[in-house]
C-alpha cells in the first residue's frame, strides 16, 4: 500500500527535477493549418462553384472573365480561388489582394485552414 502511494510522488518529483523542453501547443481544438503556394484563378464565389463563368456572364452581360468576377464579387460574391486541377474552390481572408487580379491566373501564398478551405493570404502574384 506504501508503495503505491510513493511511485506517483516519486514520479512528480522527478518530473519538477528533470528539465522540460517546451513544445509549442496549438489551442485546444484548434485545426493545424498548413503554408501553401497554390495556382488557380481568382474568381468570385458564385462562379468558382461552378468552375465557369458561362453561366453568370450571360446573366451580367458581361464579355470577359475578368468583368463577371468583379460584377459578381460586388453583387455579394466574395474572391476566391478555384484550383482547376483539383476542382477545389478556396475562400480567401483577404478580399483587397486579390481584387486586382480578378480573373487571372495566379499563385496565392499563405496558410490554409483545412476544415473551412479558407486560406489567409500572405501574397497574391501572377502566375506564368
Amino acid at each position: 500500500m506504501l508503495r503505491q502511494a510513493l511511485i506517483p510522488a516519486a514520479l512528480m518529483l522527478l518530473g519538477t527535477t528533470l528539465p522540460g523542453v517546451p513544445r509549442p501547443r496549438p489551442p485546444q481544438g484548434a485545426v493545424p493549418q498548413r503554408s501553401l503556394n497554390l495556382i488557380g484563378q481568382i474568381m468570385d464565389s458564385r462562379c468558382a462553384i461552378d468552375g465557369s463563368h458561362n453561366k453568370m456572364m450571360s446573366q451580367n452581360g458581361t464579355k470577359d472573365v475578368r468583368d463577371c468576377t468583379l460584377v459578381c464579387a460586388k453583387k455579394g460574391g466574395s474572391f476566391a480561388l478555384y484550383d482547376p486541377d483539383t476542382k477545389t474552390v478556396y475562400q480567401l481572408d483577404d478580399q483587397e489582394k486579390p481584387e486586382k487580379f480578378a480573373g487571372q491566373r495566379v499563385r496565392v501564398s499563405g496558410t490554409c485552414d483545412q476544415s473551412s478551405k479558407t486560406i489567409h493570404v500572405q501574397s497574391v502574384e501572377a502566375a506564368n
